[in-house]
């Protein structure tokens, strides 16, 4: 038993929410965009809906005309259409791959990619280790990789974790998308009871979501990092999800993601541990981090546990939605500088 009263947090999460949304009220005021329409920070003072996140993503989008841009890249089962923004300066060949919510219930991962995202457009040009980010790496951000089941946590189930597609024969709905990688699809630590909140799916990529995201880096091609963003335990995690094993490249994997735990430490003091998927949170085959290194080719792929590792799990505090990105902003550049060098 980790947290004894779980209705208690979700109700101080859903009244927190309303008390913004007064406070926006009276004052006239708005949480996505300033007087001038451009994106302010006070946006990261909670969690949104996703009709929220994608008018600030379009605002954002909208002031950095010639860094971003919003590519769709396929539709939900739901038909909801699913997008990356691209940032680019135009000088870089080597690409780096960040999501966030393929679990729907992780709200602290969504945010935190859209606070790195953020970053790295409203930092161009003048913040110098920002610029040179950029200008080494293209990065591909997707914020949403879930969508139907995002809208579901708001709207129905605050923990629901999988997609939202049907299963034929069974009146359990959904697969979890980090179970249904054509990687070792379906072995230990996966489920095939379509009940499971880690059914691995009826076959590898049948999620519409998961095989858009895939059939994407494929065509991006040179994707040298790939980061798929969770929550929570406070985990920087690298191949193999599947085995005990390691990859040929589980050092360097090890060495760049000492270089991100670090950074991280450094910035609000928190401990992120190290290691494979396998060994520091539970076997889990199918997974985006082994896809990405397997098949995508990339070196340097992983699953990152955002905070905390208990007190609030996946109900963290909108308070230290801020804090964690900055955390995990610092842990990129630091992070992004290993790949670069090597």
């Amino acid at each position: 038993m980790m947290i004894e009263d779980v209705q208690k947090l979700m109700d101080r999460e859903t009244q927190y929410t309303a008390m913004l949304a007064m406070e926006e009220a009276v004052g006239n005021s708005s949480r996505l965009f300033g007087k001038d329409g451009a994106p302010v920070p006070d946006f990261f003072k909670n969690y949104h809906k996703a009709s929220e996140i994608w008018t600030f993503v379009d605002g954002l989008v909208a002031q950095f005309p010639q860094l971003a841009k919003k590519v769709q890249i396929g539709t939900s089962y739901q038909s909801q259409p699913l997008y990356v923004i691209v940032i680019s300066s135009n000088k870089a060949t080597k690409n780096i791959y960040l999501e966030g919510g393929i679990h729907a219930r992780e709200w602290v991962a969504h945010t935190t990619v859209l606070f790195l995202m953020w970053n790295l457009m409203s930092g161009y040009g003048s913040d110098a280790s920002i610029t040179t980010l950029v200008d080494n790496f293209n990065f591909h951000i997707n914020p949403i990789v879930n969508p139907d089941g995002y809208d579901w946590t708001w709207t129905r189930d605050r923990m629901w974790r999988k997609t939202r597609s049907p299963n034929s024969g069974s009146s359990c709905i959904g697969t979890d998308p980090n179970r249904n990688w054509d990687d070792h699809w379906c072995e230990q630590g996966a489920s095939r009871d379509p009940c499971s909140d880690s059914y691995c799916g009826k076959s590898a990529f049948s999620e519409k979501e998961v095989k858009a995201v895939a059939d994407y880096c494929l065509k991006v091609g040179n994707v040298v990092g790939f980061i798929d963003f969770h929550s929570y335990s406070q985990l920087w995690m690298q191949p193999y999800g599947w085995t005990s094993a390691h990859p040929k490249d589980y050092d360097d994997q090890r060495r760049a993601g000492l270089d991100a735990v670090a950074a991280i430490k450094a910035s609000h003091g928190l401990t992120y541990r190290e290691g494979s998927i396998y060994t520091i949170i539970y076997p889990a085959s199918g997974s985006s981090a082994d896809w990405g290194y397997d098949t995508a080719k990339t070196k340097y792929p992983y699953g990152v546990e955002l905070r905390d590792t208990g007190t609030y799990g996946f109900l963290l505090p909108a308070t230290q939605i801020i804090p964690c990105g900055e955390e995990i902003l610092a842990a990129i550049k630091a992070w992004c500088a290993y790949i670069a060098a090597h």
